[in-house]
């Protein structure tokens, strides 16, 4: 018979008696994936559904649900099974908007209808008239081209967006025009999930529905993602506080770290057998970061291993040289970098680069570790596009990973190295006084989800010595 402690016993419990939602916040390496397991074979729904943001952690569903009637899909692609679109899916881009108008302004309105897709909103006219500020001079015009492009969504006259899918999923679910037959819902990653997926998540009929995550790992507020633990706080909540990922001591400091800082109430509990399967992650904040220690490894002669395609990971730095010599960088989601290139060279202050502009102008994490690595890279004589191409030829080694936090999320490694960047960050709000917004407070969850991906040994966590 199988034995559970007593945290996964309360669960089981309440889910075989209790109809409607219950969330398990459950923390790093507590078995959170275990109890999804038996909560399926308690259950054994005659059609289930296995569901989360994002798409790896559905794939890996579709092994652990092996022998279960756990249906493994993410809602993008149950809504593209409901919606059935006549062209294939595609980003919408400042390229489509077919008015005159600066790529700014382009920018904001393509954000604006991405906002309204991901809300909970059922009405983008008064979302629209809601999101753009009463006091913009070029508010109504905003407003008409923000319905003008979703309105060509509808129609077909517009390749659809993914995020489209979910919205248009969402109002055939409050039509009822959207038929799911499921007697079990499971939502993984509960704490980072879109408005309009927790929507979803409360409008699919099912007798039964679990929220699976943890308020501390919501990291992912920069992708308009809403932590379902603070959307949904009148539904039931259980908990999971037992680790068997980390090593005794290394969940005990991560534990008095949580509790100096950010809460009181975090408890962490550690295992005197931790994860120890030969695997190494140096954990950053910022590609910029992954590039340096790529770097590191290339001028070592040793491989290393990847999360993201290489591409993406120099997109940050490369962006950043390309506009430097007034070139639009190929990157689309650094477009604005040739228009800040522009301003640059309209009101440079005398003797001042292009790079220092960014620094002292530009307010993106990303762009300025980007611009403090090229500048890194200038003083030791270092090419970034050389390296590029030298990081595309380098060995695989798998048991080496180079990873930011929120690309290594989800995954156990036998030991872990916090980058500068992630201890930087903590250090500069201890100095500033402690927590004070939002951004301050998602610092300290990434810095708790890199020290908890370590098993047996935890290096260069300086956060936890001040």
């Amino acid at each position: 018979m199988l034995k559970l402690t007593p945290e996964q016993g309360d669960i089981i419990d309440h889910v075989e008696s209790v109809d409607g939602i219950l969330l398990v916040h459950a923390g790093a390496g507590t078995g959170k994936t275990f109890i999804a397991k038996q909560i399926a074979n308690l259950l054994n729904p005659r059609k289930g559904l296995y569901t989360a943001f994002n798409k790896a952690i559905v794939e890996e569903g579709v092994s652990r649900f092996e022998g279960t009637n756990m249906e493994c899909k993410t809602f993008h692609a149950l809504a593209y099974k409901h919606v059935k679109p006549k062209q294939k899916i595609s980003d919408l881009t400042y390229t489509c908007i077919e008015e005159n108008v600066s790529y700014p302004y382009k920018f904001e309105i393509i954000t604006a209808i991405d906002m309204f897709y991901v809300s909970s909103s059922t009405d983008m006219y008064q979302f629209f008239e809601d999101h753009i500020p009463k006091e913009d001079s070029k508010r109504k015009v905003k407003i008409d081209l923000c319905i003008k492009y979703v309105e060509k969504m509808v129609n077909d006259e517009l390749p659809p967006t993914f995020n489209f899918m979910l919205k248009f999923f969402h109002l055939m679910l409050v039509e009822g025009t959207a038929k799911c037959d499921y007697d079990l819902v499971i939502l993984d990653e509960i704490n980072d999930t879109t408005a309009v997926a927790l929507e979803i998540f409360r409008l699919i009929p099912a007798a039964k529905k679990i929220g699976l995550g943890e308020t501390n790992q919501a990291i992912y507020q920069f992708l308009n993602l809403v932590n379902g633990f603070e959307e949904m706080a009148d539904e039931p909540v259980l908990y999971l506080t037992h680790s068997w990922r980390c090593s005794e001591e290394i969940a005990e400091n991560i534990q008095t770290f949580m509790r100096r800082d950010v809460s009181e109430d975090f408890d962490f509990v550690g295992t005197d057998e931790p994860i120890a399967n030969g695997k190494f992650l140096y954990c950053t904040l910022t590609n910029a970061l992954i590039v340096n220690e790529i770097q590191n490894r290339i001028h070592d002669n040793k491989g290393f291993h990847l999360l993201r395609k290489i591409s993406d990971i120099f997109a940050a730095p490369m962006a950043v040289a390309s506009a430097a010599f007034g070139k639009v960088p190929y990157q689309k989601k650094y477009g604005f970098l040739a228009d800040e290139y522009k301003n640059y060279v309209k009101k440079r202050a005398k003797g001042q680069s292009y790079m220092m502009y960014l620094l002292d102008e530009v307010d993106d994490f990303e762009v300025q570790s980007a611009v403090k690595l090229l500048l890194s890279f200038q003083r030791k004589g270092i090419n970034l596009f050389d390296l590029y191409k030298k990081a595309k030829e380098s060995p695989v080694d798998l048991n080496y990973t180079i990873a930011t936090v929120f690309t290594s999320k989800g995954l156990e490694f036998e030991t872990v190295e916090i980058g500068d960047d992630l201890n930087a960050k903590i250090e500069s709000i201890r100095t500033e006084g402690g927590i004070k917004t939002t951004e301050d407070l998602v610092a300290y969850r990434c810095y708790y989800v890199a020290c908890s991906r370590a098993g047996k040994n935890l290096l260069s966590a300086r956060a936890f010595s001040a």
